[in-house]
């Protein structure tokens, strides 16, 4: 970064030292003569034009704009325009300021012309000129009085000057209706401009002979119009030849044709009266000769091209004669102008710079702008400045109405920070919305917080793009800027941000700062959530708000005049005193610049009437379009200002021009009497309606292409109101602008509209460009941005809702590559055009997926698909959308998801909050935005923000139990080991306020037992219930720490409660309640109630209480009156809650309902009719009883019920189901399932309609939206931990997955990626097998209980049909056969042998066969030939300690026939061919079912093969390699010396099934056949795990990152995040589907497709995730019925298994039925055989 871009991004470039952004446009100026020229001008109109057009876009990335003023206009029409030339010259010189390449183009025949009449003269200079003609009495002089009646002097222009009367003031025949006297009118106006400019012409040149005037001012009376022209685009340029191009055409035989009245159009004629002849002038002769001579010296003559022709008949130049001439002048005009273009263009236009300084330097520059156009204002000034200066810690807010001069005001304060602030500063201006990277927040803090630290010298490379992390970020970088710095910030207009991440809630911004930090906002005072939020503080002081109001009348006046001077104009004292009383009715500065645009026209001999001004600047814009109206025509101006309000990004001069040319209405009225040759709009009627307006368009460079736009949002305002308010209108704006963006009419005649019907009788190409998705030059590609931005919100607005589906929003192409043009925020923002369901669904995907997206786009197609599988059943569109995907995405990654990723758009799960351990108090405070969570054994409370879903900070408090006050300001935590001590802390810093120990009060008895109950709070009151023998109320403040009173009850109290208004609290007394007041602390009332209560709860209008108690199932309902109990009954709920016990209350948000929640029922009892309104039982499909990996049976019961806001719903949790009634039906609404545990934790935040759930002994808090509830959509499961190993059946559509300590074994379904099944055990999983078919299953433990040590599955009917065994051992999966094979020692010995068990399945049965050979070692896992023939051992004789090393490897195989033959290849079989020290490793070879292939370790150094990649290493081998034939015990292949001596082997080589070649951990490619280093694949950091698509591809993954190289050319072919740390992979037997196993205990699963070499629809076709059918039934199962559910007719799946030595099945043992059993210590031996079946282990 160079220094220039830091001074800019830290804002110490000051304000005048900001560059201009240079246009990307070649814009060229025509300067042909208007009639002469005709021909040629339509074929560059047709030739060069449309070429050179897509010849910049293509290579350089610019437009291409021809200004032509005369090209388009009627031959017929008389243009009266005394300004036009003055409009000529503007534009001339706007080609020469903003062409980035060549910019002046002139065609020279052989007429000279005339010299134009200026339409105003420096007065001294007229006057000069008059005074010589008044001078000089003669013939030639004597009309010299008709300048003085022509032109008048104007005292407001300064300098002053006299300006040309309106020709139809002088001669009223030229406003007549009447042909005839119009004509006399004209040729009367000819005749007197002719006379005028002959006295200018002259007297300039004797002026300029005497002295009197130099010779610029001379030209302009005596040179024609088109060599003035020559003079300012050519010889006033520093570097003519390489901006200018002059083309030279002489027609040879004109002198022929003098007499013809087409001669005059081509020469200047004369008569001569001595020969009496028509002639060629021969003094225009002269001066065009001159004037060539002049200009060819400037322009060399490479520039200069000479073309000369012959005169055709009546058409002079003739396109069809001169198809020849005109061929060549079109070509040679191309090559010259590219070779320009060529030339300058890449001296200017500069692509790829760094968007951070391009997004920073729009910004400045328009600071630099609209500060320029500040004035006044000193109070509101000087109160900025103030806050600059001084010690402040809060932001500074500007607030107004709509234009009011805010944005103004700020800009000129930002532009002078550096002369207002001595201290070194960093200054950074946003104007919110004004690009699109300003629009959202995420953008706008990224944005900043890089300035910032380039402001800092620090490095800047690391800012984070997740936004959680970048608003934590923000605001410590603040807190960080060094005390001798100072930090301004300005965000103007504030309240235009994009309400993404929750921006509108202004959690980002600081409340408090820094004293050397300063942040002023901007806001429009209105109804939007941050004006009110900023503006309606009443927490901050006065002297942080500016209040802009309107202008006083003084102010006003004093704008004007500013205004006006930089017109260089002015008001004579009666003209201003006029405006006094305008001013008087509004003085809004932009108000102020309107009447100032209307007054540079007035001038000192007009008079003022206020009646013509309006009195605000609504209808003071709407004045100005009724003008503009007037003078260029209704349809040109409601049209064009239509496309310019409705682009919203604005328009260049090409595409408005385009846009009006697509646009019959437009083109019908321009050509109404004459047709063009092309039919386009002139470029002169765009032109100067822009010229008009010019003073209220802003400049700016938008997706690469320099726009004008309004620089006032009030101006859209108004456009919007007066033209598009029309619907039909509208769209057909809409739709237009939709068609040119898509390119619709590029390179087809469009057919003419008659009032919105096409004719087919005609259809023109109106020459608009192609608009193809990338420009593509030479290997550059270069996006059309400009599509991207505008295709999407035109469809819309035009409601194509098809196309923009078709075309935008479900298509992959487009998203892709937008993004990468843009941003994902662009594509979002489209989805947010048409909110249908189905595009809701691809929005929500692309934001859950944003940071993956961000990081590698190239993931985009897998992500997409991958968050979207659900949906591809039901929904068409995105079921297009990832076919497209799968097909097209395949270019960027060859990896397609085969199962849906865990977060799914569109389910009711919001956020997982993520905590540092499993919490265990919770409580939502913040108007119910905050969730305090705390862990019983830490002394942080962590604070999460619900609506945002990230984490806030962590209080540091004490160890111990969480109660917080209801406003949230103190903590109330309960010492964890004692509970003596009752702890207060400040709930924002955590400070220790003072403790409350109830034992310093009471006096407890030895022996005596300590127990705290319930804890009540209010805000400043505390209750706690402290048993002894006896019970005590205890009531303190809070605030003071200090008990009020502490209360003896003579009983235990079980109950306490404090009424809602906070001044009664209720507790028991064995059977009796108490009522006492908290503030008088008197008892107020003594009630029996017949039974100890377990639960109570008072009503919110204090009115009624409710009680119950767990031994019956009865309401108790108490009157109450000020505390006191007046009346009493019970209500029986026996009938809806029968054999159930009641375990909590409470009340409805309106107070009319009381909730009553037992085990299995929950009562919704009606408080008014006192009756139960409904009842909701236990779902039928919920387990009884269930037992969760690494924990015990658990019984299920309702945990947790709550009413939603309004009390329509009941919320209730069982296991990990979520269930939401309808009160009114009884109905059940919808379920939600949580993560695999119980639900443990419920809150419910009425206000924003979230639910917070808790899973048991889990790490995460999910957060609900209820809202999207309705809609159920399930979520994948996790396993509990790290993924350890995977195994596929036969068929690969079941996945058995082992997590690593665990004791649960998934089965996952292939083709929805659902846990169909969890099998879970008494301890770790150690090994499994299934299987081929997956009926089966043998599942290995870690030893703990006896005889059970080994579990057989009949999956089927999901039983342990067999428990056996006391050591953990090798279970081997066929790859084929019905069987699976058991390696294991029979006790847990080292030099135990192990024993070959089979399981053989057959026809329902099982027979098991124990091989009698045992053998002393099983040096790794045992495997099975690829046909299930042979099972291979790894065995040895013996094990020396003292060397830690086994003695004489052993190959020991046994055939899987009936007899089980016994095979051993030890090293001395092979002594003949190979000299064997130890085997290192062995694999089945998958193309030979009865060979193996053998790596293993040489005992003797041979000589090395010259094919060495590692610098010349050899001079031995330390590994060999060999193919065994194990039915011939002969060796077939031998690779020895295999690898170099350095190798050392850290993991087994990686093989491909034919064992041609092998790779190594740093990916060196061997060829197995030959012997010898093939290559390296790039290298990475891990090393390969799977050769894939049979050897031709090579799968790595690295931490999330899952990645495919392509073997043959080493090229990446996939780099997929999968979302988690892998930690397993699986490569199926169709060698292209993959499933992952991640650290978290998920599983992913994804399909390898190369599109180079396969067609992806033909895989497709037979992948089921993406078939359309209906799912079959998974094998392995019974059915369909989740494994978590109660199948129907009662019987549950997940029933204990029915063990193998138990007599029957176990049941439950009540624990008070249990006999004592006599306590013995058991000896060790014995220990790690208890059974806790027993009831000694179940006691205990």
């Amino acid at each position: 970064m160079d220094e220039v871009t830091k001074k800019l991004l830290s804002g110490h470039t000051r304000i005048e030292q900001i560059p201009e952004i240079p246009a990307r446009t070649v814009r060229i100026f025509l300067n042909f003569a208007a009639e002469d020229s005709v021909t040629e001008r339509n074929a560059i109109a047709e030739k060069v034009y449309p070429e050179l057009r897509d010849y910049c876009r293509q290579k350089y990335g610019v437009e291409f704009q021809l200004v032509d003023l005369d090209w388009g206009s009627d031959p017929n029409c008389v243009n009266l325009d005394q300004t036009f030339y003055d409009f000529r010259l503007r534009e001339l010189r706007r080609c020469q300021i903003l062409s980035a390449g060549p910019s002046f183009l002139a065609f020279i025949g052989q007429r000279y012309g005339k010299a134009c009449l200026q339409s105003s003269i420096p007065a001294e200079e007229f006057e000069l000129l008059r005074m010589w003609l008044h001078n000089q009495k003669s013939r030639d002089t004597r009309t010299a009085p008709l300048l003085d009646d022509w032109y008048t002097k104007d005292y407001n222009s300064l300098p002053p000057v006299y300006f040309l009367k309106d020709a139809g003031k002088g001669i009223p025949a030229l406003f007549s209706k009447d042909h005839s006297e119009f004509n006399e009118g004209l040729e009367k106006w000819r005749e007197i401009e002719e006379e005028m400019m002959r006295l200018l012409h002259k007297a300039a040149d004797a002026c300029y002979l005497q002295g009197l005037i130099d010779e610029g001012i001379k030209q302009k009376y005596v040179l024609s119009a088109t060599d003035n022209l020559m003079v300012m685009g050519i010889d006033e340029l520093s570097s003519p030849q390489n901006r200018c191009l002059i083309a030279f055409r002489e027609i040879a035989d004109l002198k022929n044709y003098v007499d013809d009245p087409l001669a005059k159009k081509y020469a200047d004629i004369y008569y001569n009266e001595r020969t009496e002849q028509f002639e060629i002038d021969p003094v225009s002769t002269h001066l065009i000769k001159t004037m060539s001579e002049r200009c060819t010296k400037l322009v060399t003559a490479k520039n200069t091209t000479f073309y000369s022709v012959l005169w055709r008949y009546d058409d002079v130049i003739s396109p069809k004669h001169h198809k020849e001439y005109l061929t060549n002048l079109c070509s040679d005009l191309s090559s010259a102008l590219k070779e320009l273009i060529d030339r300058e263009v890449p001296k200017v236009v500069v692509d790829e710079k760094d968007e951070l300084y391009d997004e920073c330097h729009q910004h400045w520059l328009r600071c630099k702008h609209i500060s320029a156009d500040f004035f006044g204002r000193d109070l509101e000034y000087g109160k900025l400045v103030e806050y600059l200066r001084g010690e402040t810690n809060q932001p500074m807010v500007i607030h107004g109405p709509a234009g009011v001069g805010k944005t103004s005001l700020m800009s000129k304060v930002a532009s002078q920070v550096h002369d207002i602030m001595a201290a070194d500063n960093i200054c950074i201006i946003k104007y919110v919305g004004y690009t699109p990277k300003s629009t959202d927040i995420r953008n706008l803090l990224t944005s900043v917080c890089t300035q910032i630290l380039v402001g800092l010298k620090r490095d800047h490379a690391s800012v984070t793009r997740d936004f959680k992390e970048l608003q934590k970020f923000f605001l410590s970088l603040l807190q960080s800027i060094p005390e001798n710095k100072t930090l301004v910030l300005f965000f103007d207009a504030i309240e235009r941000i994009l309400p993404d991440h929750n921006a509108h809630l202004l959690t980002w911004l600081p409340q408090s700062l820094k004293s050397n930090v300063k942040i002023v906002l901007s806001v429009n005072t209105g109804d939007n959530a941050i004006a009110q939020k900023l503006c309606n503080d009443g927490t901050k002081s006065s002297q942080y708000y500016v209040d802009l109001k309107p202008l006083s009348v003084t102010e006003a006046d004093g704008l004007l005049c500013y205004y006006l001077s930089r017109y260089g104009r002015t008001l004579s004292k009666q003209q201003r005193s006029a405006f006094t009383n305008i001013f008087q009715k509004c003085s809004q500065p932009l108000f102020v610049s309107l009447c100032a645009e209307k007054c540079k026209c007035i001038h000192s001999s007009d008079s003022i009437d206020t009646a013509d001004f309006c009195t605000n600047f609504d209808d003071a814009i709407s004045a100005m379009f009724t003008a503009l109206e007037k003078m260029h025509g209704y349809e040109l101006v409601s049209r064009s200002m239509s496309y310019l309000v409705g682009s919203v990004t604005g328009l260049s001069d090409c595409e408005m021009e385009d846009l009006l040319s697509l646009d019959d209405s437009v083109t019908s009225t321009v050509y109404t009497n004459h047709k063009p040759s092309l039919w386009r709009i002139p470029h002169s009627k765009w032109l100067r309606l822009k010229d008009d307006i010019d003073r209220f368009l802003v400049q700016r460079e938008v997706d690469g292409v320099t726009v004008y736009r309004w620089k006032d949002e009030q101006f859209d305002q108004n456009v919007k109101a007066r033209y598009l308010s029309d619907e039909s209108k509208s769209k057909e704006i809409y739709s237009l602008i939709a068609d040119y963006y898509l390119g619709i009419w590029h390179g087809k005649p469009k057919p003419l509209s008659n009032n919105g019907k096409q004719t087919k009788s005609q259809s023109f190409d109106r020459q608009v460009p192609s608009q193809p998705l990338t420009f593509d030059c030479n290997g550059q590609v270069r996006f059309n941005r400009r599509k991207y931005d505008q295709v999407p919100r035109h469809l819309y607005n035009a409601e194509r809702l098809e196309e923009l589906n078709r075309l935008v929003l479900f298509n992959y192409e487009w998203i892709y590559n937008k993004i990468k043009a843009l941003s994902l925020q662009h594509i979002i923002a489209d989805f947010a055009l048409n909110p249908s369901n189905e595009a809701s669904l691809v929005e929500e995907a692309l934001r859950v997926a944003e940071q993956v997206i961000e990081k590698d786009i190239d993931n985009m197609a897998s992500e997409i698909s991958g968050h979207l599988l659900p949906y591809y059943q039901s929904h068409p569109n995105i079921r297009a959308l990832v076919h497209q995907c799968d097909t097209a995405g395949l270019k960027q990654c060859a990896l397609i998801p085969n199962f849906p990723y865990l977060q799914i758009p569109g389910s009711s799960l919001q956020f997982a909050l993520q905590c540092c351990a499993p919490m265990e108090y919770f409580s939502l405070i913040g108007d119910e935005r905050l969730l305090l969570t705390k862990e019983r054994e830490s002394s942080f409370v962590h604070i999460f923000d619900v609506v945002l879903g990230e984490k806030k900070s962590s209080v540091f408090a004490s160890n111990g139990a969480l109660y917080v006050t209801p406003n949230g300001r103190y903590f109330i935590i309960v010492d964890h080991v004692t509970e003596k001590a009752v702890k207060v802390h400040n709930a924002d810093s955590g400070a220790y306020i003072g403790q409350l120990i109830v034992l310093n009060h009471i006096e407890l008895k030895p022996k005596e037992k300590y127990k705290l109950g319930s804890i009540c709070l209010t805000n400043d009151r505390v209750c706690a219930i402290v048993s002894t023998d006896i019970s005590y109320l205890c009531i303190a403040n809070i605030e003071t720490c200090q008990f009020l009173q502490i209360i003896g009850l003579d009983g235990k109290c079980d109950v306490c409660t404090i009424s809602h208004d906070g001044k009664y609290v209720f507790c028991n007394s064995n059977e009796f309640l108490f009522t006492y007041n908290l503030y008088t602390l008197e008892l107020l009332s003594t009630f029996s109630i017949g039974f100890r209560p377990s639960c109570i709860i008072v009503s919110k209008d204090g009115l009624r209480a409710y009680l119950t108690n767990n031994i019956e199932t009865k309401l108790m309902i108490l009157h109450l009156n000020h505390g006191k109990v007046e009346m009493a009954y019970k209500s029986v709920l026996d009938k809806y809650m029968p054999e159930d016990t009641i375990m909590d209350l409470r009340v409805s948000p309106k107070d009319d309902m009381v909730l009553v929640r037992g085990l299995n029922n929950i009562v919704v009892y009606n408080r008014s009719k006192e009756k139960v309104l409904a009842s909701f039982k236990r779902p039928v499909d919920v387990p009884k009883e269930f037992k969760l990996p690494r924990s015990h049976y658990i019984d299920l019961f309702f945990t947790n019920a709550e009413f939603t806001h309004g009390g329509k719903f009941v919320i209730a949790t069982i296991f990990r189901n979520i269930y939401l009634w309808n009160v009114a039906t009884n109905e059940l609404v919808t379920t939600i399932q949580a993560p695999v545990g119980i639900v443990k934790e419920m809150l419910y935040s009425p206000k924003r309609s979230l639910l917070i759930t808790h899973i048991e002994h889990c790490h995460e808090i999910q957060v609900w939206n209820l809202d999207d509830a309705v809609k159920p959509v399930n979520l994948l499961d996790k396993l509990t931990g790290p993924i350890s190993d995977i195994q596929l059946t036969q068929d690969g559509e079941t996945a058995y997955v082992m997590c690593k300590g665990s004791d649960e074994i998934g089965v996952i379904e292939m083709r929805s990626g659902i846990m169909v099944d969890l099998l879970t055990h008494e301890s770790p999983v150690v090994n499994f097998a299934i299987t081929p078919s997956g009926d089966y299953a043998l599942v290995s433990l870690e030893p703990k209980k006896k005889d059970i040590c080994t579990k057989l599955w009949n999956l089927q009917e999901r039983q342990v049909i067999k428990e056996f065994g006391n050591a953990s051992g090798y279970c081997i999966s066929p790859h084929k056969s019905n069987f699976i094979l058991f390696v294991s020692q029979q006790e847990v010995a080292f030099k135990a042998p192990y024993f070959i068990t089979m399981f053989q399945m057959s026809d329902g049965e099982v027979e098991e066969f124990t091989h009698p050979l045992a053998l002393r070692f099983v040096l790794e896992k045992p495997f099975l030939t690829s046909n299930d023939k042979y099972l291979i051992v790894l065995t040895a004789h013996e094990y020396h300690e003292s060397r830690d090393e086994y003695e004489t490897p052993t190959i020991c195989t046994f055939s899987m026939d009936e007899e089980m033959k016994v095979s051993y290849f030890t090293p001395d079989s092979f002594r003949d061919s190979i000299l064997i020290d130890s085997i290192v490793d062995m694999q089945p070879c998958f193309d030979n079912p009865y060979t193996i292939a053998v790596m293993y370790r040489s005992k003797e150094i041979l000589d090395y093969n010259d094919n060495s990649p590692f610098g010349g290493l050899g001079g031995g081998a330390r590994y060999g390699f060999m193919i065994l034939d194990i039915c011939s015990g002969s060796v077939v292949t031998i690779c020895d010396p295999f690898l170099v001596p350095s190798f050392k082997l850290k993991r087994k080589l990686l093989f491909d099934e034919s064992y041609s070649f092998c790779l190594d951990d740093q990916s060196n490619v061997f060829d197995l056949r030959e012997g010898c280093y093939i290559g390296q694949l790039p290298k990475q950091n891990s090393p390969p795990r799977v050769i894939a698509l049979n050897g031709t591809v090579v799968i790595y993954y690295d931490r999330s990152v899952l990645s495919a190289y392509r073997l043959s050319s080493g090229e990446i072919i996939a780099h997929c995040d999968v979302h988690s740390n892998i930690c397993c992979l699986k490569l199926s037997r169709d060698q292209r589907t993959l499933v992952v196993g991640c650290e978290d205990g998920s599983i992913a699963s994804y399909v390898l497709i190369d599109p180079r070499v396969e067609d992806p629809d033909t895989v497709l076709e037979h992948l089921g995730s993406r078939q359309l059918t209906e799912p079959k039934i998974v094998s392995g199962r019974r059915s369909s019925i989740p494994w978590d559910k109660v199948e129907e007719g009662g019987s549950a799946p997940q029933s204990r298994p029915v063990s193998a030595i138990a007599t029957d099945k176990t049941d439950k043992i009540i624990l008070k039925e249990i006999e004592p059993a006599p306590a013995f210590r058991p000896s060790s031996d014995t220990l790690m055989y208890l059974s806790t079946k027993s009831k000694a282990c179940s006691i205990m």
